[in-house]
């Protein structure tokens, strides 16, 4: 390990050795570290944006989850609906799209994610979503149907 002295301890150059390699150790993990780090942040390959938007009928597939999660809502409620954003998420390119509306006295907004005309995953909104960013137009729950009136 180090170097001995005549009274079998350590010596200076074998305890500054030893110190200058422990530190570089330590200088290569935490340079791993942060470089791994940093690859969290690199561009993803998008898959191809559909051209249409999400498929016909997304309307109707966001009115009745938001009814069937929602019970207390009734088609007379205030709901207003953000046009849907193809986004990268943890289970890959979805369209998403936020839902507004008061719920139990409370102004809620709610994230769906879609793929494939089918609702994939659901969330209260949180703020990655930018759902506080988007534009919003009235929402019927009876048609699933929105008015061209956008709403901020």
């Amino acid at each position: 390990m180090g170097e001995k002295g005549q009274h079998g301890l350590t010596s200076r150059r074998g305890l500054f050795a030893s110190s200058l390699w422990s530190s570089a150790r330590h200088a290569a993990l935490l340079l791993a570290l942060v470089c791994a780090s940093g690859c969290t942040n690199m561009a993803l390959p998008a898959e191809d944006v559909p051209a249409a938007g999400p498929a016909a009928g997304f309307g109707k597939l966001v009115a009745d989850r938001i009814k069937s999660t929602f019970k207390k809502l009734t088609p007379n409620d205030a709901v207003e609906i953000s046009q849907p954003r193809w986004v990268h998420t943890v289970i890959g390119w979805n369209w998403l799209t936020c839902v507004r509306f008061q719920y139990e006295g409370h102004r809620r907004t709610f994230a769906l994610f879609i793929k494939n005309g089918a609702v994939v995953d659901q969330r209260f909104a949180i703020e990655s979503d930018a759902c506080a960013a988007q534009t919003y137009s009235p929402f019927d729950l009876a048609s699933g149907g929105t008015s061209a009136t956008a709403l901020y």
